[in-house]
Formats: C-alpha cells, sequence, structure tokens
C-alpha cells in the first residue's frame, strides 16, 4: 500500500506492509509546489506513484489532505492551499495508475496515527490539535475518528466562536506573531522566549492561555479523556504553560503521525476508522 500526507511544504509518502504499518526504507518527501499549477502537483503525485511502483506491487493508496476537500470524489474545495487545485480531481494519478485511493482529513489522520502507535495508545477517547498555520482538532470515540456526514472532523474547533472573533485568531502562527509583534518565523519567537526575551514567552503564554480556555470548555462537552498535541508548533509546547483537567501530551509523532494515519485508515478500512456522528449532538 502507498501512502501520502499532503501538506503546504512537503508531500510525504510512504510504503506499508499488509498490516498498514511504514516500512522505513520507503519514507520520504518531495516538495509539494502548492503555489504551482494542477498539472504540476498531478506531476508531484505521479512522479511518487512511478517510484513505488518500482519498489512492489501497489494494490491501493491512501492521501491525508488538509480539508476543505471533497474526500469521496476526491476533489479539492481548498481556496487559501492549493489555490490551482480547487474543484480539481486529485484521483486523476492513481487512475491512470491502475490504483484505487481513498482520501481522508489530515486532522484524522493524525489522530489515527497517535492512538494507533503514538501517545494516544492508552486513551479511550482521545482529542487533539495540529497547531500550526491553522487549528486543526479530531476526537475520538470508541476507536474512530469522529467525523460529519462530509468526512470532515465533527467539530471544527478553528472557527469556533470565541472572545468576539474566532479560536484561531487566538491560538495559531499568525496569533502568536500577532501577539510578539513581528511576522517571523514561530521557531525564531520560541528561541527569542527560551533565551529570556520577555515578549516573546508572553506570545506563547497567552496562547496557551486561550488554548486551555478553548480545550476547559470543549472537552467535557466532547467526554473525551485525554489531549495530544501535535503541529510543529508543538515543540515548543514547554512555552505554553497548558492547563488542562485531562492528561496531556506531545504528539510522539510530530513529523510522520499523519502518514502513520493514513497506512491505518488503508489497511483497515473507512468503517473502521470512522464514526460518523451529529456534529451537533457529539456525546450521542
Amino acid at each position: 500500500m502507498l501512502v501520502l500526507d499532503v501538506g503546504g511544504t512537503y508531500v510525504k509518502y510512504a510504503l506499508t506492509d499488509a498490516a498498514g504499518s511504514l516500512l522505513p526504507d520507503t519514507v520520504g518527501q518531495t516538495p509539494s509546489d502548492a503555489q504551482g499549477s494542477y498539472e504540476a502537483f498531478l506531476a508531484v503525485l505521479s512522479r511518487i506513484i512511478a517510484s513505488a511502483q518500482e519498489r512492489q506491487d501497489v494494490g491501493c493508496a491512501c492521501v491525508s489532505i488538509p480539508g476543505p476537500f471533497d474526500f469521496e470524489a476526491g476533489v479539492s474545495r481548498m481556496r487559501h492551499k492549493f489555490p490551482a487545485l480547487y474543484g480539481q480531481s486529485l484521483r486523476v494519478p492513481f487512475e491512470r495508475a491502475g490504483i484505487g485511493v481513498s482520501f481522508l482529513h489530515d486532522s484524522t489522520a493524525f489522530m489515527l496515527g497517535e492512538a494507533r502507535d503514538g501517545v494516544a495508545q492508552d486513551m479511550a477517547s482521545p482529542c487533539c490539535v495540529m497547531l500550526g498555520t491553522g487549528l486543526g482538532f479530531a476526537f475520538m470515540r470508541g476507536g474512530r475518528v469522529c467525523v460529519n456526514a462530509q468526512r470532515g472532523p465533527a467539530f471544527s474547533l478553528w472557527n469556533m466562536p470565541y472572545e468576539g472573533g474566532i479560536a484561531e485568531d487566538y491560538v495559531s502562527t499568525r496569533a502568536i506573531q500577532g501577539a510578539y509583534g513581528e511576522a517571523l518565523p514561530v521557531k525564531t519567537i520560541a528561541d527569542r522566549a527560551r533565551q529570556g526575551d520577555a515578549r516573546a514567552a508572553q506570545a506563547f503564554a497567552g496562547a496557551g492561555f486561550h488554548l486551555s480556555a478553548l480545550l476547559g470548555a470543549l472537552i467535557p462537552r466532547l467526554g473525551c479523556d485525554g489531549f495530544v498535541l501535535g503541529g510543529q508548533i508543538a515543540k515548543s509546547a514547554d512555552l505554553f504553560g497548558l492547563q488542562l483537567d485531562v492528561p496531556w501530551r506531545v504528539s510522539q509523532h510530530l513529523d510522520d503521525a499523519a502518514l502513520r494515519g493514513a497506512s491505518a485508515y488503508a489497511a483497515q478500512g473507512r468503517a473502521a476508522c470512522e464514526l460518523t456522528l451529529d456534529p451537533t449532538d457529539c456525546k450521542g
């Protein structure tokens, strides 16, 4: 099986065994060319597929990708990322290669990856945040990630009303940059915080305060018993000072949890990995 994780900077990929475990010597990444043309992106996928087929027979593929996305049709509905892909099918290169393909939301994939062989293995009903450019969120019930009828997240945290705006206004890359007052890479701001820059430290502490408040209200509503913080900004988790009423951990697989989740999805199938819920009744 071939699994891919589409991000704004790279497309990560790997082959798996029949049980869905990544084959370490096949893991790699290639630039995603997020601002390029549709044809250029299909060429990226085609090269990955061809390389995989040279190594082994590939019967199916699974792609982790951000939303909005029509996961059934394999058609992008994103405007904020990969603008040239809007309304276009990503099934094309897989169909040309004779490979069946499924798609899932990257937050769903992340949650599956951490639940399968990461820090959420011992949690019955965990939730997670993927903190980076945006604010991804997913939660599980009964060993399956909860999704809505469109197979996106059953609950969207990023646009949750909060403090006269939405959650992402207060917890995201731009929120930290805005609080610091300079549009520097978040890693640079984190390094400055650790070096004693009080303004940088406060930018992270503020984001941590708001994330704690958001999750403090949400976790009891969803009945979650643990929390996983992921995304590249999770590498600065020590600066957030999160205060939660459930155990929480930093992702064990910050760089490839979504790839691992896609492999679990490819092996187990849609019904085994997802539970569709009414998003207005998350505890149903």
